[in-house]
């Protein structure tokens, strides 16, 4: 077993609110955190002072940011590699991104990332890798002969609905024919059959190279136009479904060899009258959807990525048996332009367990700008609540609260 070294630093490339999270989580366990972000009004940086304002691309910065640190993660996986693999080959610093760069850069493409999640038998909704605008074209007769309905997405850089069209009908095709630019950059994209979904669920899977791997169970998550709105624990599902589900999380995280976090994003769909799970996309970081974790579990999706950092143990997880939990985001749609401060009236609802602001200074539609916890007896009970909940940021947007 490896021992935990004392006044390990750990170094998150990212210092958003998933960056703040976890630097919470591993100084409570006594480690010492650094960030590096390009924003300096990130979360991180207005919060901490602990922060390096520096380009992810900057070789110079990254070099002094890894030399100063034990083990480095991120905490989202839009980070240019190109800098990160010429300092990874120096000895010295060969071993200390976790989870490793191939991993993130097989969640950074969608191609690459379907290849690979393939490759070890993960269940996949069928796909097909587009190249150009003359072989969108060529799909478009197939696609609308047989009344097939699809999602172009970009191969990189969307994420939360954001790069994907929707191809239902000759519009849609019309449309994304004449929009997309014909041009190397553009592609290659992704043409996926669109689903049939009864819900989305996920599972995020912790693993260490001596300590063993952590599941956590299921989560059922609800979008809206392709954001993340509220996720359920537990599911709304059979348990063997959502076990199912965490064997092929777990399949995932051990063939890439992930050190650390990863998140595995499900769609359930019904075939021939029963449920099925298509992979969706993978997450090696700490998951929007996990935020659930912070007052459903003794030990948060955050303070499992801490200890496997630190190389600390894991402890057994408690779970409250006659409970059920929401985790509901809070977009920019809901404050007005000028203002971002949470309603008197959610604070003091007694279903509520967790308000957190991320303390992003601008507001704007779809922007998460934090999130709520709750627990009920019931699911019923907690849809309810957050409507209820909903309500208080209208009425404080039209002036009445």
């Amino acid at each position: 077993m490896m021992a935990a070294r004392a006044n390990m630093t750990v170094g998150i490339l990212g210092a958003g609110q998933l960056g703040l999270m976890l630097a919470e989580s591993l100084s409570n366990l006594g480690g010492h955190v650094r960030m590096l972000d390009p924003n300096p009004q990130s979360p991180g940086a207005l919060r901490t002072p602990f922060v390096t304002c520096a380009s992810f691309e900057d070789e110079n910065a990254l070099r002094d940011f890894f030399a100063q640190c034990d083990r480095v993660t991120y905490e989202f996986e839009h980070i240019p590699t190109a800098a990160l693999r010429r300092i990874l080959e120096e000895p010295t610093q060969r071993k200390k991104l976790w989870p490793s760069v191939l991993v993130l850069e097989n969640a950074q493409n969608r191609i690459a990332e379907k290849k690979a999640l393939a490759r070890v038998g993960a269940p996949l909704t069928p796909w097909t890798e587009i190249n150009s605008l003359a072989e969108l074209e060529e799909q478009s007769s197939v696609w609308l002969g047989n009344k097939r309905h699809g999602l172009l997405k970009t191969a990189s850089g969307g994420y939360d609905g954001k790069g994907q069209w929707r191809l239902a009908d000759a519009a849609d095709w019309a449309n994304a024919l004449a929009n997309l630019p014909d041009s190397a950059r553009a592609f290659p994209m992704v043409l996926e059959e669109k689903c049939e979904l009864e819900t989305e669920i996920s599972v995020i899977v912790g693993r260490h190279p001596t300590l063993g791997t952590f599941i956590f169970p299921a989560v059922e998550n609800i979008h809206v136009n392709g954001i993340l709105d509220t996720t359920l624990f537990p599911a709304r599902l059979p348990y063997e479904l959502c076990e199912k589900a965490r064997a092929v999380a777990e399949k995932i995280a051990d063939s890439w060899d992930v050190f650390g976090l990863l998140c595995v994003e499900f769609f359930v769909v019904r075939r021939n009258g029963e449920h099925a799970l298509l992979v969706n996309e993978v997450a090696p970081r700490p998951h929007n959807s996990g935020h659930v974790t912070r007052r459903s579990m003794s030990r948060s999706q955050f303070d499992i990525l801490a200890q496997i950092l630190l190389d600390l143990p894991f402890v057994s997880q408690q779970v409250s048996p006659d409970r059920t939990w929401a985790m509901w985001n809070t977009l920019g749609d809901l404050w007005s332009s000028h203002s971002a401060a949470w309603p008197a009236e959610l604070l003091a609802h007694s279903a509520v367990c967790e308000a957190m602001l991320y303390g992003k200074p601008g507001v704007r539609a779809g922007r998460k700008m934090g999130h709520v916890i709750l627990s009920a007896p019931n699911h019923a009970a907690l849809t309810k609540n957050i409507d209820h909940l909903r309500s208080t940021f209208t009425n404080k947007k039209g002036g009445h609260g």
